[in-house]
């Protein structure tokens, strides 16, 4: 019968399982494995390389770092981090014991959900982002819903037809959004239709919404409309600019600044007129 390691599709596939499985392979074993030369693994290991799919090391190789969208996940959470933490801290404070939660996917959600696993409350959440469904798990108080649906690579949040339906059923007292872009006239904005039907779908299921936006995002202007701004009830942001605080407070959102940890205070309450 013929060797099916002799060709070098199965032989990728092979080193590639071995990878997997533990992490890192050296040149003599998988020769070995394969039965083929050490020359013909080393040919591999360099094409894989190429391919980005291998790291090549003395005698073998390993799974680069990260890659896909863990990678651009991780990329994401580092810009305005602290911003984002500072944000979750106030959010949380939003919270009450009991509540039933929906959380959208994203970093700053993110942010949030290692708020509410660190949290002595009993709550209820609801959400699309995979990893935060699994961040949230390591709460044995939160009780976690993660809506099915088709994966996202770069965001990590599931969306389609199963994951609206099942948000269509779900009765929660807060809708966390976080959003792409946000005004006084185009209201939430995102990137994506998808991004936007699901916000619109927790917040018409939520008695309260409450958007979670860094200043970034408030001087950003997105291409997919999401939930109307008179439709939100609370804001929480870092951004102190009172030109664009001041219009979003006048429309009747009640807007909590987060300020860097090392302030005083948490946050500064901006009540509507």
């Amino acid at each position: 019968m013929k060797n099916k390691n002799r060709t070098p599709t199965h032989r990728h596939s092979a080193i590639q399982r071995q990878l997997l499985m533990d992490g890192m392979v050296s040149v003599e074993a998988l020769a070995q494995n394969l039965r083929v030369s050490v020359a013909t693994i080393r040919r591999d290991l360099t094409q894989l390389e190429k391919n980005g799919i291998v790291l090549r090391t003395h005698g073998g190789a390993t799974i680069p770092e990260q890659r896909g969208a863990d990678k651009a996940f991780a990329m994401r959470e580092q810009i305005d981090a602290e911003s984002k933490r500072s944000i979750a801290r106030v959010t949380l404070e939003l919270i009450e014991a009991d509540q039933t939660l929906f959380m959208n996917d994203g970093t700053t959600m993110m942010a949030l959900a290692h708020e509410l696993v660190a949290s002595e409350m009993a709550l209820t959440v609801v959400t699309n982002g995979v990893n935060i469904a699994t961040a949230l798990s390591e709460n044995p108080n939160i009780v976690t819903y993660l809506a099915g649906g088709l994966v996202r690579h770069r965001t990590l949040g599931t969306t389609g037809d199963f994951a609206e339906q099942m948000l269509s059923t779900i009765n929660a007292d807060i809708a966390l959004i976080a959003t792409e872009g946000f005004s006084i006239d185009d209201g939430m904005m995102h990137s994506y239709e998808v991004d936007a039907k699901i916000a619109r779908i927790m917040d018409a299921r939520a008695t309260q919404t409450i958007v979670l936006t860094t200043a970034r995002k408030l001087r950003q202007r997105d291409r997919i409309l999401g939930v109307a701004a008179s439709r939100v009830d609370i804001m929480v942001t870092d951004c102190q600019d009172p030109d664009i605080i001041e219009p979003i407070r006048n429309s009747g959102t009640l807007v909590f600044v987060a300020e860097d940890e090392n302030s005083d205070n948490d946050a500064t309450q901006l009540l509507p007129l």
